[in-house]
Order: C-alpha cells, then structure tokens, then sequence
C-alpha cells in the first residue's frame, strides 16, 4: 500500500526538527526524537525526506532566505553606501549566527559531519552568493563594482559567516563593528 503524505504531518515533522536542531544541534538530535515529537515513527520520517541531511535542508534554505531577505530589506532602508555595508556584514556576522538559538549553525554542522560522497540536496551557498553580489553591485560604487561582480567577494563573506557562526555558538565574541568598518572601507578603496 502507498504511503499518503500529509501536510500536516510533515508541518509536525519540521517543526519538531526546527525545535530540536535548534537546542541541540544537528548531531546531538535524532531522527527517533523529531519523529517522537512530531507524533509519529522513525520510519514515517523517510515517507517525507530522504535523508537527516535533506530535512535540514528543508528547513535551513526557507529560514535563510527569510533572514537575507529581512536584512537586505534593512540595508536598504539606510541611504550612505558606507552604512548600507557596514549593516550588511553585521547582519551576516552577527544577527544571522545569534538569531532563533544560533540556527544558522545547523548547517554548518551538518555539511561538517557528512561525508564527502554525500550530495547536498542542493547549492543553497550559489544562491547565497547571488543574493548578496546583487546587494553589494547595488551598493559599491561602480568603479568598484569589478570587485564584487564575480561572485567571489560574496563567497568570502560566507565563509566568515560560517567562523562567525560556531564561535558566536561557542561564546566567542569579536568586534564584529570594527570588523565591518575595516570591511567597508577596503571595499569603498578608503
């Protein structure tokens, strides 16, 4: 007999995992307890996702997205360059890591502890990277924009999000403000 899905199931299952990944990680929660909390089996998991990894997903690239869209939405409520920059990388170094219990480094624990032949559901890090070299080629100046087009520059940002991330986790603090205005003037050529 053909298993049915359920939205509202799959609504528990998520949240569940949301919870759950939230408070503990993404290696110290297990499949038995997301599906424990969502009410349902271990087993009823794989109905509707094939994998721990490709549940993360489900929920990392909606929450992301909403985060980077909320920060761009503030970036641009601010007019100098200089500012809109600087909110910029504070938001990816700062407010995105401590935001909802430090989520963003479900991830980021995630892709660490898998092993190299697993894929990825797929490249939630292009998209990333689309979206912040369009907000930063509205930002720069144009004859600065050669800095930034390539996709490169936006790449580095998140590989700084990722060590911002765990040692914001881990309670490590750093001048994120200072470092955002070193950031902005070396990109504005100051």
């Amino acid at each position: 007999m053909v298993q049915v899905k359920k939205a509202d199931m799959r609504g528990a299952m998520l949240a569940a995992a949301f919870d759950l990944f939230s408070r503990k990680g993404y290696a110290a929660t297990t499949l038995t307890e997301i599906a424990r909390n969502a009410g349902t089996t271990g087993p009823n998991l794989y109905v509707y996702f094939e994998s721990k990894l490709d549940l993360v997903y489900e929920l990392y690239e909606p929450w992301m997205l909403q985060q980077v869209d909320a920060l761009k939405k503030n970036v641009f409520s601010l007019r100098d360059a200089r500012q809109q920059l600087q909110r910029l990388f504070i938001g990816l170094w700062s407010d995105i890591p401590l935001a909802d219990r430090h989520f963003a480094n479900v991830l980021i624990e995630a892709l660490a502890s898998t092993s190299p032949e697993t894929r990825k559901p797929r490249d939630l890090l292009q998209v990333l990277d689309g979206l912040v070299t369009e907000a930063l080629l509205q930002i720069v100046p144009a004859s600065r924009a050669d800095l930034v087009a390539d996709g490169v520059y936006a790449r580095i940002l998140w590989m700084a999000f990722d060590g911002f991330s765990i040692n914001q986790r881990l309670g490590q603090r750093f001048d994120i403000e200072r470092t955002a205005e070193l950031m902005t003037a070396m990109l504005l050529g100051e």
